[in-house]
């Protein structure tokens, strides 16, 4: 797999379970540490994500307008990495 890919796939991954833990905290106990530690880092990685996808090269348009998608831009940045690897 080439290293953007692999990247991509890394960093989708990490914001997938930020996300979800975000989402867990929120809808269980509701922890404010738990909330103010994970926020800012959610939103690093989705950052993270969308820049690596926006200025890589040879990605799929689909690939990058897909990673714009606040909350699921991290599954469709992974669905889609996974088929260009294939191709």
């Amino acid at each position: 797999m080439r290293p953007l890919l692999r990247t991509l796939e890394v960093l989708s991954v990490l914001e997938l379970v930020s996300v979800a833990a975000l989402l867990a905290n929120l809808a269980t106990v509701h922890v404010d540490g738990v909330a103010s530690a994970l926020g800012p880092t959610h939103g690093a990685l989705y950052l993270a994500v969308v820049v690596t996808a926006l200025l890589g090269q040879g990605l799929l348009l689909r690939t990058r307008l897909l990673a714009l998608v606040p909350v699921l831009g991290g599954v469709f940045t992974l669905v889609n990495v996974r088929r260009e690897a294939r191709r």
